[in-house]
């Protein structure tokens, strides 16, 4: 018979291995690489995730761990950009390789053309980054001409065998993203000559699939077949042959069912979640599972907007994705916060009222979080199409829902070097 875990038992389990207890020694490398990659999206929330697990973090700190290559940003799961291990990285780099090579095929011979243009200009490519470059300066820098595709690639979307150049030499671990202004929050890369050396692939597809999903086990586990699936793009087909070549436990889990976990993970235990986590609002903890597996079912009901959807807002007891950025106390979402441009301070709400010790620390926990956004990244947007005046408008959202009284609660921050009217206007 298969082991089994309550869902409370399976929480704990989440919230330790994605060191949200924000006790866990050692680099900031090593404790982001083993706690969940990280998506970066062009916005502030790869730090606030960061953050969540390093408390008092620094932008800097995060920035130089990119900088001397202990973390990288690439192409991982689903072909979005993740910040990942270096370890992880040869994996992903060939199963995002085969994938796209296939593509990349089929759209040159839309205009006749082969990749055996882009295996030639790649090694030319690869001479000019004699420091980090955009595109651009690429083409400024490159001695000689690089061949253009004329009317016929434009219509495709490809103008030169550059980018594909570029992309070709990024897959092989030959070049990679750094960081446009030295910053995680933009999704302007410059593209450097690999840092340090990039390790060898699994030999197979099948055991670099394999590879990705222990990954994921080992800080999401227990894990059903349809999550591992969500989570890495692959087939549930893909998934159940990858788990075969594992050393992976088969449990069951109260309220979710059949689900996977590494066997060190089985007689673990951990205490159950204690501590207030502000976490951005794509965190591995609210999307790994559905939002229902860490909300108390009393709270099931109550709707939010979801990123992405356009059917409006939906029941957390339903949803995947949340857009409004999360309280989560004892391991459970309790509210939401945001930062609010127009006081260059923060906001939040419970969905129950919250006690004066409690309303005390999440005046401080957003407060410094806002203060944290605001005076070292200049801004709060969630993602690369986000702007203030929607960090603003969901603000206003959160204040309505805390009774529409303007202040009530507002934390209160120490004042922010970004005055208030450096932040865009609210929306009317």
């Amino acid at each position: 018979m298969a082991d089994s875990l309550t869902l409370a038992q399976a929480r704990a389990l989440w919230w330790h291995k994605q060191a949200l207890a924000g006790t866990t020694a050692g680099p900031l490398a090593a404790l982001l690489g083993g706690s969940g990659w990280l998506r970066t999206l062009g916005g502030t929330d790869v730090y606030i995730a960061a953050r969540a697990r390093r408390p008092g973090m620094k932008r800097a700190e995060l920035d130089a761990a990119v900088v001397a290559g202990d973390l990288r940003v690439h192409p991982a799961v689903r072909g979005c950009i993740y910040l990942v291990p270096s370890s992880a990285a040869p994996d992903l780099l060939a199963l995002n390789a085969e994938a796209w090579r296939i593509q990349a095929e089929r759209d040159l011979a839309k205009i006749g053309k082969t990749m055996a243009i882009v295996e030639a200009l790649a090694p030319a490519v690869l001479a000019t980054l004699t420091v980090p470059m955009t595109p651009d300066a690429i083409r400024k820098a490159f001695p000689g001409e690089i061949p253009s595709f004329g009317d016929a690639g434009k219509k495709i979307g490809l103008s030169s065998p550059l980018p594909l150049a570029l992309r070709l030499l990024e897959f092989a671990g030959a070049i990679e993203r750094s960081l446009d202004g030295g910053r995680l929050d933009s999704e302007r890369y410059l593209w450097r000559k690999t840092v340090g050396t990039i390790g060898a692939p699994a030999r197979d597809h099948e055991q670099r699939i394999a590879n990705v999903l222990d990954a994921f086990l080992g800080f999401a586990g227990p894990a059903t077949v349809a999550q591992l699936s969500a989570w890495s793009g692959r087939t549930q087909r893909s998934v159940r042959a990858a788990i075969a070549r594992l050393d992976a436990a088969y449990v069951t889990v109260a309220g979710i069912g059949e689900a996977y976990v590494r066997p060190a993970d089985l007689p673990a235990r951990p205490p159950a979640p204690r501590g207030t986590a502000l976490v951005a609002f794509e965190d591995n903890y609210l999307v790994n599972h559905g939002l229902a597996a860490v909300t108390d079912p009393k709270h099931h009901a109550i709707k939010t907007n979801i990123w992405g959807s356009d059917k409006g807002p939906e029941a957390l007891g339903a949803a995947n994705h949340v857009l409004s950025r999360s309280i989560v106390i004892d391991g459970l979402i309790a509210g939401f916060w945001e930062v609010d441009p127009r006081t260059a301070g923060a906001v939040w709400h419970t969905f129950e009222p919250a006690g004066k010790p409690l309303a005390r620390a999440l005046d401080e926990l957003t407060s410094d979080t806002a203060k944290f956004l605001l005076d070292q990244l200049g801004h709060a947007k969630v993602f690369s199409l986000d702007t203030m005046d929607d960090v603003q408008a969901r603000a206003d959202r959160i204040v309505q829902l805390a009774g529409g009284k303007p202040g009530k609660p507002v934390a209160r921050p120490a004042p922010s070097r970004l005055a208030a009217k450096e932040v865009a206007k609210p929306r009317r």
